[in-house]
């Protein structure tokens, strides 16, 4: 790496870790520094069993866990619901799949005003505050693929069998939409975090395509 590379990549470092004074230039930063968190957090998600096989993230049916653990192995057996709980943590993974530009939109769109507040507000800070500015339009897009998913598993379908346990379409899509969303969120956090532990590494990826 030449000097003049080299010296970029520990200004960028500064510039989205340190005390940015342009707050443009330290927005743009830390939108690049979150735009890779989230591609990241996005491909580990839609890989075949990562909902699943993570606890903090996996998606399962709340209230009355005795009954409905019981209602759900039954019906599983038979072969009603085809892995209720699989194909909703599925259906995640396949949203997680295809949800890089809502993502990217929502990072393009959010005030970075407050830069210097990001840049110093904790391991996730940038991730929180994209959370707390666009959380809940990013879960609304989620939904219609969540929505795609669970149609192609067939759950959306046993309208019978959703009734019995007091769910529906609505509810099931909305649900399972916020747990993805969620779970999303806590990756992209993750990466936030593993991005900020090494900025000049971080400052070179975010430098890749220019030219100096």
């Amino acid at each position: 790496m030449s000097f003049r590379t080299a010296f970029s990549v520990g200004l960028l470092a500064m510039t989205v870790f340190a005390s940015p004074v342009q707050g443009q230039l330290s927005g743009s930063s830390i939108k690049g520094m979150l735009g890779s968190a989230s591609d990241a957090a996005l491909d580990k998600l839609s890989q075949p069993g990562a909902f699943s096989a993570d606890s903090a993230i996996r998606i399962a049916l709340p209230g009355q866990a005795d009954k409905l653990s019981g209602l759900m192995k039954l019906t599983d057996r038979a072969g009603l619901t085809n892995d209720i709980t699989g194909s909703l943590n599925h259906a995640a993974e396949e949203a997680a799949s295809q949800a890089k530009p809502i993502f990217r939109s929502a990072i393009d769109k959010a005030s970075m005003g407050d830069a210097v507040t990001i840049a110093r507000g904790g391991d996730t800070g940038a991730t929180d505050y994209l959370k707390k500015t666009s959380g809940s339009e990013i879960t609304a897009k989620i939904g219609p693929l969540v929505k795609a998913a669970l149609e192609r598993s067939g759950v959306l379908k046993n309208t019978s069998m959703l009734s019995s346990i007091g769910w529906d379409e609505a509810k099931l899509t909305s649900y399972v939409s916020g747990k993805t969303s969620d779970g999303i969120f806590t990756y992209v956090g993750r990466e936030e975090k593993r991005l900020r532990a090494d900025p000049v590494t971080t400052g070179r990826q975010m430098l890749k395509g220019l030219k100096f």
